[in-house]
């Protein structure tokens, strides 16, 4: 396999993998393809390591469009070091969103969750409805189907929620983004406590 540092920056891989879990059989996630099984098999695995039940989805995200969306957002710069920032935030906090969602469907006697289940706030659902906009220009969302995956539940969400975790996760990822400039008007290069402090703020609210 060549070495990812010789490859075009608009083609490369710039992280594979949302947070490096391995997904049991207990775990769900919105995509179907097993994106990155080829490869592991190349490597000469053992098979039940290549079994997308028991290994992350992988997600080859373009480091071109994640650099375009975040300019495109809030004018910042970043690069293919912070992509694991990114998932790593943007996971974690759809997470948080469906444990809630999860005491919901409970408290209303449901097995199942429903997207009226999610505590969806005024300022998210505009920051999804931006982000939509935004969308059209980077096309960004293909990328978050692949970064839409959780860790098993009590209850388990139906099919209409699961098809709209993209468009949370992007809600969120503009969120995100807006929220560096809040925080520090004149930024342009998000360095890691900047990252954190972004991270401290959404884990105060959400």
């Amino acid at each position: 396999m060549a070495d990812p540092s010789d490859w075009p920056q608009s083609d490369a891989p710039a992280w594979q993998g949302n947070t490096g879990r391995l997904i049991g059989p207990g775990m769900r996630m919105r995509s179907r393809a097993p994106v990155g099984q080829a490869e592991l098999e190349t490597q000469g695995r053992e098979p039940l390591r290549r079994r997308q039940s028991e290994v992350a989805v992988m997600t080859v995200m373009s480091i071109a469009r994640f650099e375009r969306f975040f300019r495109a957002a809030a004018g910042l710069n970043v690069h293919k070091n912070d992509l694991k920032r990114y998932s790593d935030f943007v996971d974690a906090k759809l997470y948080d969103l469906l444990i809630v969602a999860q005491a919901a469907a409970k408290a209303n006697g449901r097995d199942i969750i429903r997207t009226s289940d999610l505590p969806i706030t005024k300022g998210l659902q505009e920051s999804i409805h931006n982000f939509q906009k935004i969308d059209q220009e980077v096309e960004l969302k293909p990328i978050l189907e692949q970064l839409a995956t959780h860790p098993a539940l009590d209850r388990t969400p139906d099919e209409e929620t699961e098809a709209v975790y993209p468009d949370i996760i992007g809600g969120l990822s503009l969120a995100l983004a807006q929220s560096f400039k809040i925080l520090h008007p004149e930024l342009k290069n998000p360095q890691s406590q900047h990252w954190d402090e972004a991270r401290a703020v959404f884990d105060l609210l959400l």
